[in-house]
This record gives structure tokens, sequence and C-alpha cells, in this order.
């Protein structure tokens, strides 16, 4: 399955785009004052504060390693080799520049590929949500290194550019095998973007310390992002102790003042309405697609579901229970906490005039 990116913007739409050369020299004058350590491609446009603990050198404290993991990486040497037969190209090219680094998974000239092995969520997520803009990124940045002849590969000439006009992405599902591509332009604005988020990371991490970077993550069991961090302790603090520190999350750790409280209300309760008015409206265009399907611009529509099927009748089988006098089977379980915000009538303080 391919799925091809809109037209790229216009020439004018270009000129107005971040500049790439720009985007390099200030990269170069924030590293040039520090010591601060390389980070990979495929960090860029992830978390900051995971990125600013990559270049201030912490040392992770949280570690996964295991069989899913090995199974997982030959699975992604395994796809690129049959690439590599079946087509050609060179796969696993080691590229380094002066700001970042990175090993590009298939360079097939003239495009660059990235690949991502995923769950069948994962999967699902990129077929209903699209492309995260940091795997964009990842694939721009090794573009730009190709083109600029920033290589450390001994299949490759020394300081020699390559030409790069494409990127793909491709996704790949561990459990059902299937697979879809996207592609689009190389385009040096995309790179720029990449490269000014880096350089806004070296600059805080030399200017105000790491713990100035701020968040992308929402926490522990909130965001996939902070679940599998290797960061996740020295950002969010080691798991809640309830003997002493009694019902609280991580993230509840940093409700410190009235203020902190205060705040947080009141970005539940707009969260909340935001929510309310994205399902009615979800819901309306669901029920104006209602019985239709087929292609529509970049994206598809289809519908599933409606058939039969047996589920237990629980009503029934509590009732047949207590005619042959046996005992319901039950379990304790744990209610799940709920949170209830509501308005007290009190207005909101109003703001002096200036």
């Amino acid at each position: 399955m391919t799925a091809v990116l809109p037209d790229r913007p216009s020439a004018a739409e270009r000129r107005a785009a971040p500049s790439l050369a720009a985007a390099v020299r200030d990269l170069d004058r924030r590293r040039a004052r520090s010591r601060q350590r390389m980070i990979g491609a495929s960090e860029l446009g992830e978390c900051r504060r995971r990125a600013a603990y990559r270049v201030a050198r912490r040392r992770p404290t949280n570690t996964r390693t295991g069989l899913q993991a090995f199974m997982g990486t030959e699975l992604h040497r395994g796809v690129l080799r049959a690439l590599r037969r079946q087509y050609g190209g060179l796969t696993e090219v080691a590229l380094k520049g002066e700001q970042v680094k990175g090993r590009c998974d298939w360079w097939h000239a003239p495009v660059v590929e990235d690949l991502k092995t995923t769950s069948r969520f994962g999967f699902e997520r990129v077929l209903t949500r699209g492309v995260p803009v940091r795997h964009w990124y990842q694939v721009a940045v090794y573009g730009w290194l190709l083109r600029t002849g920033q290589t450390a590969d001994r299949r490759l000439p020394a300081a020699t550019g390559q030409d790069v006009d494409g990127l793909r992405l491709r996704y790949l599902s561990r459990d059902s095998g299937e697979d879809v591509v996207f592609e689009a332009d190389a385009d040096p604005a995309l790179t720029a973007e990449a490269l000014m988020w880096l350089t806004e990371v070296y600059g805080t991490v030399e200017d105000e310390g790491v713990d100035a970077v701020p968040r992308d993550g929402f926490g522990p069991g909130v965001d996939t992002m902070c679940d599998w961090c290797p960061f996740l302790d020295l950002c969010w603090g080691p798991p809640v102790d309830p003997e002493t520190e009694g019902e609280v999350s991580r993230q509840s750790r940093l409700t410190v003042t009235d203020e902190d409280f205060a705040a947080a209300v009141r970005d539940y309760d707009t969260a909340r309405a935001a929510e309310n008015e994205a399902r009615r409206a979800k819901e309306y265009a669901r029920e104006l697609l209602r019985g239709r399907s087929g292609p529509a611009g970049e994206l598809h529509c289809e519908w599933s579901g409606g058939g039969l099927r047996v589920q237990v009748d629980k009503d029934a089988a509590v009732e047949r229970l207590a005619e042959l006098g046996e005992a319901v089977p039950t379990r304790t379980a744990r209610s799940p906490r709920t949170i209830r915000v509501t308005r007290t009538g009190a207005r909101p303080d109003a703001e002096e005039p200036a």
C-alpha cells in the first residue's frame, strides 16, 4: 500500500519557509560553545527533554532489553537485507555531520528510506493519524547529510555529495506483515525545521540547564512516549510509593501550590469541553458518511462490523445458577477512580484594567 503526500508548497511558500543555511549556522554557533553530545536523527522532533538529557550526557535510568527487543532488531535487519537483495542500493548507511548523526536504513538512489516495524496498534495509528512529523524530520536530515557528503561509511566516497530527490517512510506491522509506504520530495525547509528544533534544545541546555527544557510527553500511564523513555525516572521521578505518598501519581508531584492545582483544574475543564465538541463533530461526520465507502483524496473510508455474534446472556446465566442452587461466582475488584469538576457559581477573577 502506498500513500503519496499532497503537492509540495509553491516557490513563494518555500521562500517564506525556514532557511536551511541559517538553521545550520545557528546550530553550529550553539554547539561550538559547549561540550554537549551529538544526538541521533531518530530523536529529532520526539521529546525535547529527552534530547536534552542526551546532549547533556545524562545516564539513562530505564533501559529495556530482552527477547522482544532482539526479535524486533532481527526483523528490521532481515527486511532491509531482503530489500537490498531484491532492489539494490545500500542499507544501514552511516552518516555523521557536525550537528547530528544517524544511520540511514536504505538509500536506493535517489530516494532515502527509513523502515519502522511496529505493533498492529502503532500501524493502525499511522493509517488513521498519518506520519508523525518527527519521522519526516529523520529522513529529511538523512537526505541532507547524504546530499552534503556528511557520511561515515566506507562504501561511499568521503566528503562527496549524493543525489537525493525523494524521502520515503515504510511502516511494517509485526503482527500481520502488512506494510504501507509514504513518500515525499526532499525539502530543505523540512530539514531546517528539524535543525531549528535541535538548536532550541542545545541553546536551552547551555543557557538554563536541562530542567528548563520542556517535556513533550504527558507522563507515564498517559503517554507511551514516556512509558518507553530511557530517562523516565530521571524526568518524572521514581515510581509512587502508596504507603508513603498515598493515592497520587508521578504527574501530581508537579502540583505543588494552590495556583498549580487551580491551573490543572482549568486545564481539565478546557480539555473536557474540547473533547465533547470534537466528539459531536466526529459523530456528525460519521452520520454523513453512513452507507458510503471509497477514496477521498489522500484518505480512504470504509465500514466494517455489523454482523451477528454470540454473547453470554449474563442475566439468564445468573437465573439458571439460582435454579440449580449454585452460588454465583464473584470476584473482588477495585472500582476506578473518577473525577468530577463542576462550576461553583463564582465569577472568575476579572483582569485589572490597564
